[in-house]
């Protein structure tokens, strides 16, 4: 095998890391399906908010403003002692598509 591939090399798994797997398989098998890339999916995004409030965001800017509502959600959910799994999963999902958009 392969360095890259060596099976006595392979990181342990972290308790909570599934999440990440989540997330990727979301961004990159349903949702691009149904929404496209996400450089084009948040500028019409940055279309709509600019139609409906006049300021302009920028690709990026509307995916971080998505980005900082699951995090107000997690804030709420951490007030009263849970969390919600969707609002992570969400949350780093939006954070790829900031990776992809930005590339």
């Amino acid at each position: 095998l392969s360095k890259g591939l060596n099976m006595a090399n392979k990181p342990k798994q972290t308790p909570g890391s599934e999440i990440l797997l989540e997330a990727h398989r979301l961004v990159n098998g349903p949702r691009q399906k149904d929404y496209g890339h996400p450089a084009d999916d948040y500028q019409k995004v940055s279309d709509i908010f600019y139609s409906i409030t006049g300021v302009n965001l920028s690709v990026s800017e509307a995916i971080l403003f998505m980005v900082s509502v699951k995090l107000a959600r997690l804030r709420t959910n951490l007030e009263n002692d849970t969390i919600h799994h969707d609002s992570l999963v969400d949350a780093l999902g939006y954070l790829t598509c900031l990776n992809m958009a930005a590339q």
